[in-house]
């Protein structure tokens, strides 16, 4: 009897490792059952991450800091949708922030490279990059609007005056950002047709989201329109239908958007030749404290930027003035 309970006592590892084993086989079937759950949970929680980083980067006081981080943000996201390719969250993200990447940090160089270096082929290279990451941005939007609504990128193209009616309040978000990079890769390809025949789908879009939430983000559909408004009329566009939406915009931000101020001087005063204006409106954008709405400090620090550069090269974008 003794030595039927000594012997397991003589090789006490042995089966501590057998129950270590046990516990480890027990926890790795658990985990692959359960495994398609475990990573929609990670996935979600990194979703729920990055979107909530929107905010701290709008918030920002740095654009170098947020331009060198954004690019390691947009891979995340695409690597997690390999995983995840239907995620709402995620599509909106990566359609939202490469929008804003191409358009705060990758598409003025273009204007750098063509009026202080004079080097129109760089400007061409970095006109056509952010055309493609605006398309890449439409895309991701589109993806995000197939899952509630299926069919809907064909049925945009072929009638979008009726297609957008299906939309709704809770829309207006996915609306925005589609319809905002659908219509900047349009204005850097006025020369492709195929990107130009979509025009009618972006003011579809953005004109329905504009019923459907007017002060959406406090005025962004306004300002988006301005640069819609911009394009030649033989497109559509009307300079003073731009400067109505530019006033509405000014009204809804309280004055504390450096953006339209931009906008209307790039599209409408250029267009037209108005240097005066011009000059005016990117005085008016760089009298804007960006620390007193710091939910725009970012965007309107980088608007400033470029409001300042472009009263540098003023005289090379007008005559000069004649002397009194």
């Amino acid at each position: 009897m003794i030595v039927e309970y000594r012997q397991p006592l003589m090789e006490p590892r042995r089966y501590q490792r057998l129950g270590l084993l046990a516990q480890v086989l027990l926890i790795s079937a658990t985990m692959l059952a359960a495994g398609c759950s475990l990573r929609s949970m990670v996935i979600n929680s990194f979703a729920d991450i990055l979107a909530e980083g929107a905010d701290v980067y709008a918030s920002d006081e740095d654009p170098e800091l947020v331009r060198d981080a954004l690019p390691f943000n947009l891979k995340t996201l695409e690597t997690l949708l390999q995983s995840a390719p239907t995620h709402p969250g995620l599509l909106l993200s990566a359609c939202s922030t490469f929008t804003q990447y191409a358009g705060g940090f990758v598409q003025p160089g273009a204007e750098v490279a063509q009026w202080t270096d004079f080097d129109y082929a760089t400007a061409e290279v970095v006109t056509n990059r952010s055309r493609k990451m605006y398309v890449r941005a439409r895309d991701y939007c589109l993806r995000r609007v197939e899952i509630d609504y299926p069919g809907m990128t064909k049925r945009l193209q072929l009638d979008p005056d009726k297609a957008v009616l299906v939309f709704g309040r809770e829309d207006v978000e996915t609306m925005y950002w589609l319809g905002g990079s659908w219509g900047l890769a349009i204005s850097l390809g006025l020369d492709q047709p195929s990107l130009a025949v979509d025009l009618p789908v972006v003011r579809a879009l953005m004109g329905r989201a504009i019923e459907l939430h007017e002060d959406y983000n406090r005025g962004a559909l306004h300002s988006a329109f301005i640069t819609l408004e911009s394009v030649p009329e033989l497109l559509g566009g009307d300079p003073e239908r731009a400067r109505s939406h530019f006033r509405r915009a000014v009204e809804l931000s309280d004055g504390l958007d450096a953006s339209p101020y931009v906008s209307l001087a790039t599209g409408v005063s250029m267009l037209t030749g108005n240097r005066d204006e011009f000059e005016s409106l990117l005085e008016s954008a760089l009298a804007i404290d960006p620390d007193e709405d710091e939910s725009m400090r970012l965007f309107n620090i980088v608007s400033q930027r470029r409001a300042r550069f472009l009263l540098d090269h003023i005289n090379e974008l007008f005559d000069p003035p004649l002397e009194p």
